[in-house]
């Protein structure tokens, strides 16, 4: 073998490779997935997320990131070809007020995406906000741009140009392919086409079952949210959360004595010590001398 030829796999590392049962013990140990008797396939029990902080206008019946994302992508550390295909339109609302602001309007538009909270520190956004619409499927960069074009239009048309074109030129607004996590994991975006992981996707896809679609949100969690974004905006000193309370104090108040009206005699000191004796707890004095001359060496 030369030394430019490349490295023929061992055995073991042919069979990790093949292995698509292993990488999903974790999951089906805690009854997430079953495995069908008769057609030898797996499926995943899709129930209503309850945990997760986004609430969806609509969803996109063309993305099947229930799979994709959550089960060929978490376990099997794959870049699934179809993600490739996937473009948003991101929007960074300022405060609680507009991501709530802004999930109504989605919900009046709608068109597939979805509002919450950016909760992922790998993004450099932990503790802010964020908006998605989700762009045609297989429309490619350029289908990608005419969707980002009709959100930058409706959103103008809500919210006024002025608003809208300083939120586009600061960054806040923009056009991005795909999941922050494949950007994490498989490099920049455009990048992607070289990374190649089609022969493990066809045989992921020839033994799993595509989860049930969701038509609509679950409205309970819609209200449930909300709540759950304004203690968010209240954790991270969001002030805007204030229109929604009933005072603009946010967390646990304390009280600042350094220049308070509180006179010192009625916050005499009672040192209590297990070594004092009975006279030295009724006066609240101690023999021992060293946190006085600590204290002295300081003025």
């Amino acid at each position: 073998m030369s030394k430019d030829s490349p490295r023929k796999p061992s055995f073991y590392e042919t069979l990790k490779a093949m292995d698509i049962v292993d990488p999903i013990m974790e999951p089906y140990s805690k009854g997430q997935i079953r495995v069908d008797l008769k057609t030898k396939r797996f499926s995943i029990r899709r129930d209503v997320d309850l945990f997760r902080p986004w609430t969806f206008a609509a969803f996109d019946p063309d993305r099947n990131c229930g799979k994709w994302l959550s089960i060929y992508y978490m376990y099997y550390k794959i870049l699934p070809p179809p993600c490739k295909q996937c473009w948003k339109v991101v929007y960074v609302p300022s405060s609680v007020v507009e991501l709530i602001e802004f999930q109504k309007f989605q919900t009046q538009l709608g068109l597939p995406g979805k509002c919450g909270t950016e909760q992922r520190d790998y993004t450099s956004g932990l503790g802010g906000y964020r908006a998605f619409w989700y762009c045609p499927f297989y429309g490619g960069l350029e289908g990608g741009r005419a969707h980002y074009k009709r959100i930058k239009s409706a959103l103008i048309k809500n919210f006024g140009e002025d608003y809208i074109l300083n939120k586009e030129k600061t960054g806040r607004l923009y056009l991005k392919r795909g999941c922050t996590e494949l950007e994490r994991d498989f490099g920049m975006s455009d990048t992607w086409d070289s990374v190649d992981h089609s022969v493990k996707f066809r045989i992921l896809e020839s033994v799993w079952e595509d989860p049930p679609d969701m038509e609509s949100e679950f409205t309970p969690l819609i209200y449930t949210n909300y709540k759950r974004w304004i203690e968010f905006a209240i954790a991270h000193n969001d002030k805007s959360a204030a229109e929604y309370l009933h005072t603009d104090k946010f967390g646990v108040q304390s009280i600042k004595y350094h220049e308070s009206d509180h006179k010192v005699e009625d916050f005499q000191p009672s040192i209590v010590s297990f070594n004092e004796t009975d006279k030295d707890k009724n006066t609240g004095k101690s023999d021992d001398k060293t946190k006085e001359n600590m204290l002295e060496s300081l003025d």
